[in-house]
């Protein structure tokens, strides 16, 4: 609330409520995740403007009846490859480039699979704001198996033969819709 009254109010004593607003929302913050409000402020400081959600890509890439995953570097768990979609990329530019980005392997995307609201899902831990997951099907076009800055591993796996998933990014449902559609292209996507 204050991000957004600051981004568009333009009475004085209205921004200072809403400046005392940000200030009291960091220091409960900083309170519950138990550190300083200047860390909180800082974290916060890019996010200007109205608030809108982030938008994060995966691809589901299948090869000979095994799913392409990565392992993230963060918490050394397995991942669809994907991240945070930059600003110029399109959709289908951004996961196509985190494919090849995060494993070495070129892609092309050939259908959505899923658009889901983070929230209502069993990712894990909960994240402060609203991110939306675009689920994407891809078919292996080339490249190499690589490591990149993000990951520490790259490898093929059968579904029903999971490593453990990094569940802040990936599912075992999104991995199992995905092969849905990848047996079925008759489905249709699904959105919440």
């Amino acid at each position: 609330m204050a991000q957004t009254g600051l981004t568009y109010s333009e009475g004085r004593f209205d921004r200072e409520r809403y400046e005392e607003m940000r200030e009291m929302s960091h220091s409960m913050l900083a309170e519950l995740l138990e550190c300083s409000p200047a860390n909180i402020a800082e974290t916060f400081a890019i996010e200007r403007g109205y608030p809108t959600p982030k938008v994060d890509v995966r691809t589901a890439v299948f090869s000979e009846g095994r799913v392409l995953l990565v392992k993230e570097w963060l918490d050394g768990a397995w991942t669809l490859p994907g991240g945070w979609a930059d600003e110029p990329d399109s959709p289908r530019r951004a996961a196509e480039r985190e494919v090849l980005e995060e494993s070495g392997y070129i892609v092309r995307i050939t259908r959505l699979v899923a658009v889901k609201d983070r929230r209502l899902h069993g990712y894990r831990p909960q994240h402060l704001g609203g991110i939306y997951k675009l689920i994407f099907l891809a078919e292996l076009i080339g490249g190499d198996a690589r490591v990149s800055a993000e990951t520490t591993d790259v490898g093929f796996f059968l579904p029903e033969e999971l490593p453990p998933l990094s569940l802040s990014r990936t599912l075992v449902e999104d991995i199992q819709q995905a092969l849905a559609h990848h047996l079925d292209p008759t489905l249709g996507a699904t959105c919440d």
